[in-house]
């Protein structure tokens, strides 16, 4: 990286010449004399008893005095994003603890499906056997219900 060289900048402010020496640009310095210009005349009509040493004074506290808020705003910003960087930093953990859980639970399916296969043909027999019962149960109870609402209807 370059070092950038110091630029040489002549500004006039309030009637007098200035030459200003920084790395800034004469476009960024050209904005920044017409803004001191422009609040210097501000302060001065608003105020036309004040020497233009003391409305530059009150330019200077001013210009402090956003550069304070504008620093505040920009701390107030900073831990935002902190908090929001520790947020994700917490979702991407439970993301993480929510994808092993998944893994553990196809883990488990595949497991007691493999196990389900092992059964031999004569439980696989009980199993049918049984739910035919259940079957049957079932539809005896609803047979049951409908015979109770029609005799409930007819009377």
């Amino acid at each position: 990286m370059a070092l950038e060289e110091n630029k040489r900048y002549k500004a006039t402010i309030a009637g007098n010449t200035y030459t200003i020496i920084g790395k800034e640009s004469h476009y960024h310095m050209d904005i920044v004399n017409q803004l001191a210009n422009e609040q210097l005349e501000t302060i001065m009509k608003n105020a036309p008893k004040l020497s233009t040493e003391q409305a530059a004074i009150l330019l200077a506290i001013n210009t402090l005095s956003v550069q304070i808020k504008q620093q505040e705003t920009i701390l107030d910003l900073k831990k935002d994003i902190s908090d929001l960087e520790d947020e994700l930093e917490k979702m991407m953990g439970l993301e993480e603890r929510l994808a092993n859980i998944e893994s553990r639970e196809k883990e488990m399916r595949k497991k007691i499906l493999q196990e389900n296969r092992k059964l031999t043909d004569e439980e696989m027999l009980n199993q049918i056997e049984i739910q035919k019962i259940v079957n049957e149960q079932a539809k005896e109870k609803i047979k049951r219900n409908n015979n109770q609402k029609k005799s409930s209807i007819n009377k």
